[in-house]
């Protein structure tokens, strides 16, 4: 299992026949390592993909210190 901040261990490289498998087979591996996938940027002929750990931790709503 991956540390909490962590999306490793990154999926297998592979070739896929369409998009939708490639998403399944690579949520299915994060699901495995407890994160996930999502779809930040969509073009016909690509996805961006991204993990759902990634970026800055936002704190909207909580007070500082």
């Amino acid at each position: 299992m991956s540390s909490p901040l962590s999306c490793d261990p990154l999926p297998p490289a592979a070739i896929y026949p369409d998009i939708s498998t490639a998403f399944a087979a690579i949520q299915a591996h994060a699901k495995d390592n407890g994160y996930a996938f999502i779809a930040r940027d969509r073009k016909p002929t690509r996805v961006l993909y991204l993990c759902d750990r990634a970026g800055k931790y936002d704190n909207k709503g909580k007070k500082a210190g």
